[in-house]
């Protein structure tokens, strides 16, 4: 009595073509395990780089924060003068879900004072905001040019320390 088949049957190939399915979702898999691994090594190598001239945008970010903070004390200093607005200024700061405490100031205001202290310790950061040339000097009187005009410079800065660091290897 011969009750299995001479051959394979569809079980049998079904299994097959699944462990072949198996096997080329490996091999896909290890082309874009490769594929992301450099792309992060790229992307690190790029990091490293630039390093100096990303450095640079971060002192042009720390100089507007300094910028902000300092504007938002004087705002503190001079709202005794604007009392009779106070109820409308609480309520718009409420409408934005804004919370205020002595502590945050605080925080807010050594903060402040940490900034200033570190412009007159190296003021470079000032002077990404001067232009350089014409097209600066325009760009500037632009709304928000003058950031773009800092970024810009920031960039060119970090990028000269980043070749001089990749020509001193």
């Amino acid at each position: 009595m011969d009750i299995a088949p001479n051959e394979p049957g569809r079980l049998d190939k079904l299994g097959d073509t699944l462990v072949n399915i198996g096997n080329a979702l490996a091999a896909i898999d290890d082309v874009i395990a490769e594929a992301v691994s450099a792309a992060v090594a790229d992307a690190v190598k790029w990091l490293k780089d630039h390093a100096n001239a990303i450095a640079a945008l971060g002192d042009v970010l720390a100089t507007v924060s300094g910028a902000l903070g300092a504007s938002s004390l004087v705002i503190m200093l001079i709202a005794p003068i604007t009392g009779p607005l106070a109820p409308e200024f609480a309520a718009a700061a409420a409408a934005v879900g804004v919370a205020s405490s002595r502590a945050a100031d605080a925080a807010a205001n050594f903060g402040l004072v940490d900034t200033v202290a570190s412009f007159i310790a190296d003021p470079t950061a000032l002077g990404y905001f001067m232009p350089q040339n014409d097209r600066q000097t325009v760009q500037s009187a632009l709304p928000g040019g003058n950031l773009l005009v800092a970024f810009e410079n920031a960039w060119k800065a970090g990028s000269e320390k980043d070749n001089a660091a990749r020509q001193g290897k």
